[in-house]
């Protein structure tokens, strides 16, 4: 299974990073590849959690992935801060996921 995230750079270097499709699930690196493997274990976490309290399994929509995009974008913009950004995608066990 696939999870869409957004990573923002940041001012000072490294870069921010969180997943629409699991609210509050956010993680930071200094690099790239860090980020991007700090937030799939985010992703792991949560999905653990969620699967040990009986929750539904996360489901992301294009429509979650566009506002968070527009989201981001907006309050970049209100800071002044570039409106860059980058989306990629992180893979999961699929089992991991339900």
């Amino acid at each position: 299974m696939k999870f869409t995230v957004i990573l923002e750079p940041e001012e000072v270097g490294g870069y921010s990073v969180h997943c629409p499709a699991l609210p509050g699930c956010a993680s930071q690196g200094e690099t790239l590849g860090e980020a991007l493997a700090n937030i799939r274990e985010a992703i792991l976490g949560i999905l653990a959690v969620r699967r040990k309290q009986g929750m539904p399994p996360a489901v992301e929509t294009p429509e979650a992935v566009a506002e968070e995009i527009r989201r981001v974008l907006a309050d970049r913009a209100a800071e002044r801060l570039p409106l860059t950004i980058e989306t990629r995608e992180v893979e999961v066990p699929a089992e991991v996921a339900v």
